[in-house]
């Protein structure tokens, strides 16, 4: 997710050529008895088990964190709400995989990664445990490796790890001149054509993938838990408006070799990218379309948030609301065109989410206009797979669960949905949101009936 509210190369060698990964299920035909266990695409559909797969899911990025064992009573909420999310028909979530400890004002203070190879092993166990009770239930989970956003470190602190240089903060902007969200763009994109920064990236991966889960044993490149590995959140070229081609090259090339080389670590799972879409594509479909177009990307993805890119002023039902409601279905019709007729690939609605009533932040408080938000993207998802079309699943953001905040700013150990760039409450489902459950829940229903 882009967290700022309204705010608003790697080069290929032939060493990473690597045999035929194409996309669909050529990489399920590995010869592995579990095989048919892993999430696949073929046809340009999900399948698992042979049959037809879609889900509305949850995005839960602060799994690793809360089923860290030295936070109190953290496992066994996490077991709750897994329970809860269960009962909801909810068997897919998107978890946070990868983080970076930052110096930046609004980014998570502890990371995954506290410095070039010094790992945070007690946050991997945290992680180690949520796949874990994630494979009891048979939930599937979508991890991300990084963020080109700086809530959770990202892309710009390993360039700050190889260069030295101080990273433009966009949440004290008194330190940067002029555009200081562009600023910190630019500087995250160098990501991309930084080798040593990517090593960095790639080495944490590997070692990742390769990783025995210390409470069930599972490697995690043989675990059919994982669906997917995504390779960031909201991964873009760069800024708006500031790109030059020569970066979208850089940054198409970045994607495809990282995906090759994840794809030859773990042939049984899925690889995306995480994108945005059209929105994190310099606003062009023709970037959308290259970044995406190579047969190691197994399937699409798209984000849609009214309120942050100034779709809708207040969250409430109304004239503005149905305007805004309609451009949301246009813009994920739009990237369902693009996944059928040309990528030919699967299509997730992966982050979607809007505030409570009037922004308020507090559990009881109304959620009447995100219910009818949300019931509109799920059918949406519903009518496309009736239709055989690419758009199959979503994640809502966020689950909240039993978090809740003693004040709106992010405080360690009370995990909601919203990172700690956002206010605490602003676009989480909490464990109290009864009438957003029912939603959730028929649309699950919904699907499996159409799955049948």
């Amino acid at each position: 997710m882009n967290h700022h509210l309204s705010r608003r190369n790697f080069i290929k060698t032939t060493a990473l050529a690597l045999p035929l990964i194409a996309s669909g299920c050529g990489h399920l035909a590995t010869g592995s008895k579990r095989a048919d266990d892993f999430v696949g695409v073929r046809n340009g559909r999900f399948q698992l088990h042979g049959r037809p797969y879609s889900y509305v899911g949850a995005n839960v990025w602060y799994g690793c964190y809360l089923s860290d064992a030295a936070l109190s009573g953290g496992r066994a909420r996490f077991v709750r709400e897994l329970d809860q999310l269960q009962g909801l028909g909810v068997n897919n979530l998107r978890l946070l995989a990868g983080s970076e400890t930052s110096p930046l004002v609004a980014a998570i203070p502890r990371g995954i990664t506290r410095s070039p190879g010094d790992y945070d092993e007690a946050l991997l166990a945290g992680l180690d445990f949520s796949l874990a009770e994630m494979a009891k239930r048979n939930m599937r989970g979508i991890l991300f490796l990084s963020n080109y956003w700086q809530w959770s470190g990202g892309f710009a602190e390993y360039v700050r790890w190889i260069t030295g240089e101080t990273i433009p903060d966009p949440d004290k902007p008194t330190t940067i001149k002029g555009d200081y969200w562009g600023g910190f763009m630019k500087f995250s994109a160098r990501f991309y054509q930084t080798p040593a920064a990517v090593e960095l990236y790639r080495k944490f991966a590997d070692r990742l993938i390769h990783r025995r889960n210390t409470v069930n044993g599972r490697i995690y490149r043989d675990d059919p838990t994982i669906m997917t590995w995504e390779l960031a959140n909201e991964p873009r070229p760069g800024p708006d408006g500031g790109t030059p081609e020569k970066d979208v090259t850089a940054f198409c090339d970045w994607v495809d070799a990282t995906a090759r080389f994840i794809h030859a670590r773990a042939p049984h799972q899925l690889v995306c990218t995480g994108s945005e879409g059209i929105m994190g594509s310099l606003g062009k479909p023709e970037v959308f379309i290259a970044a995406h177009k190579t047969s190691a990307i197994d399937y699409v993805t798209v984000h849609m948030w009214l309120k942050n890119w100034g779709w809708l002023k207040e969250p409430q039902l109304g004239a503005e609301f149905e305007i805004a409601a309609g451009k949301a279905r246009d813009h994920v019709e739009t990237h369902n065109k693009i996944a059928t007729d040309i990528l030919k690939k699967p299509l997730v609605l992966e982050e979607f989410g809007l505030p409570r009533d009037h922004e308020q932040y507090l559990p009881g408080t109304p959620t009447t206009a995100r219910d009818e938000y949300y019931r509109r993207m799920f059918a949406q998802v519903a009518q496309s797979c009736q239709a055989g079309r690419a758009l199959q699943a979503a994640n809502f953001w966020a689950w909240g669960g039993e978090g809740r905040a003693s004040a709106t700013q992010y405080s360690a150990g009370a995990f909601l949905g919203d990172p700690p760039s956002e206010p605490q409450g602003l676009n989480s489902v909490f464990d109290t949101d009864k009438s957003t459950h029912v939603i959730i829940s028929q649309a699950n229903r919904k699907l499996a009936r159409l799955l049948a």
